[in-house]
């Protein structure tokens, strides 16, 4: 699974950068052979004010099966890698599914 991590005006260290990649091992992992490659990015959206301000974008492109691109908000940069590693999990499960009924085969190994 080729990952991109993507830093706009973040400040992401090199031990975010890896529990990041960590996550997305963890989520997408079983899905590994239905993908080509991952970006996430991280946009810090309110700037030094604080709050809900981080954003990541997980674009990832299927094999064969299109794009699929899921958006999470959050305070810490592993909070929102996790919930938005899992949002994508779930969405591809769903996208595996329903080509699994068009075709009668199971694909996503459940």
């Amino acid at each position: 699974m080729d990952v991109r991590i993507i830093d706009r005006n973040v400040g992401l260290s090199q031990q975010q950068r890896e529990n990041v990649e960590r996550c997305l091992q963890f989520a997408l992992d079983r899905f590994s052979t239905h993908l080509r490659n991952i970006e996430i990015s991280f946009t810090d959206i309110n700037g030094p004010r604080g709050g809900e301000d981080l954003q990541c974008r997980m674009h990832i492109a299927l094999e064969g099966k299109g794009d699929l691109t899921v958006e999470g908000k959050g305070s810490s940069v592993e909070a929102v890698a996790a919930e938005t590693a899992d949002r994508a999990a779930v969405a591809f499960a769903r996208r595996l599914d329903r080509l699994s009924d068009m075709q009668g085969v199971s694909m996503s190994g459940q």
